[in-house]
């Protein structure tokens, strides 16, 4: 069921276009990828990035544009199905932690843990956007370097080495693909707090190894970037509560449109899709619990389904304004596999996988039919306006004065680059479009998103 679900809400997103970030990181990769690029210089770049991510940024845009050709359709595709893996990662863990902590039916925890997980809404930029690579990657590695650490606690021999081993590689893996896998040594040791296990020396070890290699990775992190720009920066002021109240938004399923308009111009209709969106997992949370329910996790349990989670957002607490759903990726992890260890077994299970499936449904179908300022109204503003705009003799160079910049960042220079087949030099962002001195082609789009061009002569 929970499989249809997913299909319901996650299909329909192969058809999104490129869009924002998606044709910065395509042009670089073309660049790279004409040029023969080192594939050494994918991991150490020559000049510092604001981010550091050569697995799931440098990398992976790499192959999009090499080896898929640039297909926005075949890169939505992989998406999906790195999605699917994540959710699979999920349940892998889930499937690890019922069996150290003893709990019954294992395979039903891990189905229901994957499930449910598959459907939650933090995906939703995940499955939309082929620059969020960054966190089904993430997801996939943490979850299969907790379950591989929690099944080493009970493994004996070469196993046992062997789990510990891999312990430090999907670190290596993780750090590669998002920076906040930088908390994982403290979350290896919450879960293993959560599921009862005492630590032998052996733990120690790899926690210590684990330890050294976010130090290092910090280190060269340090020389491979460049200081962060002002949205992904850190203040500690108002920007606490909000952020805490998206944290939790997140987790009960509350889509970040909805958040937008409750701030914005549209509080009734924004608060009435939040709760929309937020009861169906609160019924399925008071199920779960209902009748008993509540006793198969322990206290000190419940206590840590929400300092993992909150912990595993701390990187995301302070920013000065982006806050975004799939930022509670990892906060979401251990909430899915105490939801399956509560509903395992029991008649309520179909009625809140139901209510989980249909609170996803509203969350990501309700995202993708709104038009501009919506994200993905504003990525299908601009595929039409790219159309539109291919089908122009617009002579080069090209002058671009836009009367809404968050509008025309859903394209850019780059996605008029990119659609257009002019080179990127020959696109400039201009105030007032030049008269007299130049040649070309003024491009000019008003504050509803349309545009009209002219030639300029000198």
């Amino acid at each position: 069921m929970l499989l249809g679900f997913a299909a319901v809400i996650w299909v329909p997103a192969l058809w999104t276009p490129y869009w924002g970030d998606d044709y910065m990181f395509l042009h670089a990769a073309r660049l790279s990828n004409l040029a023969n690029q080192p594939w050494s210089e994918v991991f150490w770049p020559l000049q510092p990035e604001v981010f550091w991510r050569p697995l799931s940024q440098t990398a992976w845009w790499r192959v999009v544009e090499g080896t898929m050709g640039g297909n926005v359709l075949t890169a939505h595709a992989v998406m999906l199905v790195l999605h699917l893996i994540a959710a699979l990662g999920v349940g892998v863990l889930g499937w690890a932690m019922a069996r150290v902590a003893g709990w019954p039916a294992r395979w039903a925890v891990a189905g229901l843990s994957a499930g449910l997980y598959g459907v939650l809404a933090v995906s939703l930029l995940t499955v939309h956007w082929v620059a969020a690579a960054n966190s089904p990657l993430l997801v996939l590695f943490t979850a299969v370097l907790l379950a591989s650490w929690l099944a080493a606690s009970t493994a004996t021999g070469m196993a046992r080495l062997l789990l510990l081993a891999v312990v430090p590689c999907l670190l290596v893996l993780a750090l590669l693909s998002k920076e906040s896998a930088i908390l994982m040594p403290l979350l290896m040791l919450m879960i293993s707090l959560f599921v009862g296990v005492r630590l032998r020396r052996g733990e120690w070890l790899t926690v210590v190894v684990c330890v050294v290699v976010c130090a290092v990775w910090l280190w060269l992190r340090d020389k491979a970037t460049v200081p962060p720009v002002q949205q992904y920066g850190y203040a500690f002021g108002g920007n606490l509560v909000r952020n805490g109240a998206s944290f939790g938004a997140w987790l009960l399923n509350v889509p970040r449109e909805a958040l937008r308009m409750i701030a914005t111009d549209g509080l009734f209709k924004g608060a009435l899709w939040a709760l929309l969106a937020a009861l169906p997992v609160v019924l399925s949370w008071t199920l779960a619990v209902s009748k008993g329910g509540w006793r198969r996790l322990q206290g000190r349990q419940w206590v840590l389904v929400l300092a993992v989670a909150v912990v595993a957002y701390t990187p995301y607490f302070p920013l000065i304004w982006n806050s975004y759903e799939y930022y509670a990726a990892i906060s979401a992890i251990l909430p899915a596999i105490a939801l399956a260890r509560l509903l395992q077994g029991r008649r309520v299970a179909v009625v809140a996988a139901v209510l989980m499936g249909v609170s996803g449904w509203l969350a990501v179908a309700g995202t993708r039919l709104l038009d501009h300022p919506g994200l993905i109204g504003r990525a299908r503003w601009a595929e039409t306006s790219l159309q539109q705009l291919a089908g122009q003799q617009l002579k080069a160079p090209l002058w671009v004065r836009v009367a809404d910049d968050q509008r025309f960042a859903a394209m850019g220079v780059h996605g008029l680059a990119w659609r257009l087949g002019v080179p990127l030099e020959q696109i400039h962002n201009v105030d007032v479009c030049p008269q007299s001195v130049e040649t070309g082609t003024c491009l000019e789009m008003d504050a509803e998103g349309q545009w009209s061009h002219h030639p300029v002569a000198p």
